[in-house]
């Protein structure tokens, strides 16, 4: 015979992070003997974000350029979010507009020395560096910052700004370990591809951990089931429905509340930002075979 538990946001710990449910049995506790457990289903939405301050701290890097006989060095800080490489570019000019450091051509379009872009041909994240002019030329300076008329000045040598990588959690999502990028001041424009394998998302599967089970084949003992998004993108619904269960063995004896734990692949908790879900759990009795 085959009993099922399910769980739901009412069932949610308040953790931070949204991915740990609490089922407490009615009355005291129930005694678990020679029991097994699967997941029936899961579905949930696809909420937890690419940069997190909180699960990944991958929010920080910097930008230097160069400037009158010096350099300028631009922080920058992205909100946590599900971005691509074309968002975290448009932060970076975010930035440089902030800064000063960009010039407006004659057509009223920014112009920008540094641009960070996606190559699928190369599997990488490609950084594109150009010389900053040290004369104005046809381009207008902006009001204020860096390169404006009462600032700091132009760069009195022609250089290219460098991405600076002090956040090897922020490199991952590039692909690029910590460091400068390009690793010495160049005066011709430099194109760079990662150096490591951008983890565009740093969760590539989910890893469901459950208090009660004894899975004799990891270390840990808590594994459940894994399962992946299945191409689901931010804010559709993830689904996992095994078409066939496997069963886990249940710890033997009393148990007042069983607790699932959702982390990624890198054991670290997933962060889910939307806390509606729905877990099925399943129960059997083990099959004795003779």
């Amino acid at each position: 015979m085959t009993s099922f538990i399910k769980l739901d946001s009412t069932n949610l710990v308040q953790n931070g992070y949204n991915n740990t449910w609490r089922y407490e049995f009615a009355g005291s506790s129930v005694n678990f003997v020679d029991t097994q457990m699967a997941i029936q289903s899961i579905s949930l939405y696809a909420s937890d974000f690419n940069i997190d301050s909180l699960a990944f701290g991958n929010t920080s890097f910097k930008i230097e350029v160069p400037t009158a006989g010096t350099t300028s060095t631009i922080s920058v800080t992205l909100s946590d979010g599900w971005y691509s490489y074309a968002d975290i570019n448009r932060n970076i000019q975010t930035a440089l507009v902030s800064a000063g450091a960009y010039f407006i051509d004659g057509s009223g379009n920014n112009v920008y020395f540094i641009q960070l872009e996606e190559n699928s041909t190369y599997y990488a994240c490609q950084v594109d560096c150009s010389p900053t002019p040290t004369a104005i030329g046809t381009y207008t300076r902006p009001a204020s910052g860096l390169y404006s008329a009462g600032s700091t000045g132009l760069p009195t040598t022609t250089r290219v700004p460098r991405l600076i990588i002090d956040n090897a959690a922020f490199g991952n999502v590039l692909g690029f370990t910590t460091g400068t990028y390009p690793t010495a001041s160049s005066t011709t424009a430099v194109s760079l591809l990662s150096n490591t394998i951008p983890q565009v998302h740093p969760t590539s599967s989910y890893i469901v951990r459950c208090d009660i089970i004894k899975n004799d084949y990891v270390v840990t003992g808590d594994i459940l089931a894994a399962f992946d998004r299945g191409g689901a993108s931010i804010g559709q619904i993830v689904r996992y429905q095994p078409s066939n269960y496997a069963w886990v063995a249940v710890h033997n004896g009393p148990r007042s509340t069983i607790t699932i734990r959702i982390y990624n692949h890198n054991d670290q908790p997933v962060h889910f930002r939307d806390n509606s879900v729905s877990i099925m759990l399943l129960f059997k009795p083990v099959t004795v075979i003779n």
